[in-house]
């Protein structure tokens, strides 16, 4: 399959991405949120195992459309973001798969750091006709067990299981 990029390191285009989550709420209903400020990288090696990806999110920037909500999420019942600013993730090898590949890393949430798996596909490249530079689209998922991250406030009642989803366009500079 391999990916059909140059090699080098792309900027994450945060305008055009979205990094989300899910929990269910009284195995009912999925409360769905976002975190509004991110950065991250895309690297291109040789091979697909030389890929690399990073991706950190400030977690004032939490968003699941209710003020409340959002308040209490970040204090320490939850991500304790006074003391924990920021969520990140390193990739720690890529790997193809039948259905597109599959992304191991470290993620790091409140000081706790576990290695998780994401599926992913590679959606294809367009260039953006504001400014030419080519753009590489990507979705990745996965499940994280919130517990594990010492955020275990209000289980069962929320889930135990977080649904990750990354929405992700990588930006390569237009040739001069």
């Amino acid at each position: 399959m391999g990916l059909a990029i140059n090699e080098g390191k792309y900027p994450i285009d945060a305008v055009h991405s979205q990094l989300g989550f899910y929990v269910t709420h009284l195995d009912i209903s999925l409360v769905r949120g976002t975190f509004n400020v991110f950065t991250g990288s895309l690297t291109i090696g040789s091979t697909v195992a030389d890929v690399a990806v990073s991706i950190e999110a400030e977690m004032a920037s939490v968003n699941t459309g209710n003020a409340a909500r959002d308040k209490h999420i970040l204090g320490g019942d939850f991500f304790d973001a006074t003391n924990h600013p920021q969520m990140a993730f390193a990739s720690t090898s890529v790997s193809e798969t039948n259905d597109g590949y599959e992304l191991k890393g470290d993620l790091t949430i409140k000081g706790i750091t576990n290695t998780v798996t994401l599926a992913g596909t590679y959606n294809g490249s367009a260039v953006f006709p504001m400014d030419g530079s080519t753009h590489y689209g990507f979705s990745m998922s996965g499940t994280i067990s919130r517990s594990a991250f010492g955020v275990s406030y209000g289980v069962p009642m929320v889930t135990d299981d977080v649904g990750l989803v990354l929405e992700a366009q990588f930006i390569e500079a237009a040739s001069e």
